[in-house]
């Protein structure tokens, strides 16, 4: 996970998933700035993401102001160069996870010096091979919930996730009557 050290310093770029999701679901954007600690940051949309977004029927507009109302940090546009178009098919080459998009938005990334924040597991395992730092937000609530839970009570939480027939019939044996099944007249 990326620290947030310098709030004027941190930049991201968000590539065309992250950005739907966190206009869709302002939680997504409110845990990016929770845990990335977006306040102050700026965020980039590359063109390529922009038309991603616009492929798919959304407004990009919207979503800038939405992601900027979330975590307060601005939004730039920017554009795909001839050397970030070149560096992408040489992305491509040596990665077999990246397609032509995933590819011009991870050389956006290299060439501008952020971080890409990005739900795509190719997408993200490309930046790894090309030492670009990456965050997965996907990934963030997990690592966060699982070094904070109690031991007393991960145990219970495991049980009754691996366990649902148990507690199914519990619920079954609490309910019911001995012999008595499960009937549409039992609700009335």
């Amino acid at each position: 996970m990326v620290r947030a050290t310098n709030r004027s310093q941190n930049k991201f770029t968000f590539d065309t998933c992250v950005g739907i999701k966190a206009f869709e679901s302002p939680n997504v954007a409110s845990l990016l700035a929770c845990r990335i600690n977006l306040e102050g940051s700026e965020i980039h949309f590359s063109s390529q993401s922009v038309y991603e977004a616009k492929k798919l029927g959304f407004d990009v507009d919207a979503i800038s102001k939405q992601i900027q109302k979330a975590t307060g940090a601005r939004i730039t546009f920017g554009k795909i160069t001839q050397e970030m178009y070149d560096d992408a098919a040489y992305l491509e080459s040596v990665c077999p996870t990246l397609h032509s998009g995933d590819s011009q938005i991870l050389a956006y990334t290299r060439a501008t010096g952020t971080t890409l924040i990005t739900c795509d597991r190719g997408l993200a395992q490309a930046a790894k091979l090309s030492d670009t730092k990456v965050v997965n937000p996907d990934l963030l609530p997990c690592d966060q919930i699982a070094n904070k839970v109690k031991p007393k009570y991960s145990g219970i939480v495991r049980k009754a996730i691996k366990k649902p027939q148990v507690v199914k019939q519990k619920v079954k044996s609490l309910v019911l009557k001995k012999g008595q099944k499960i009937v549409w007249r039992t609700f009335n």
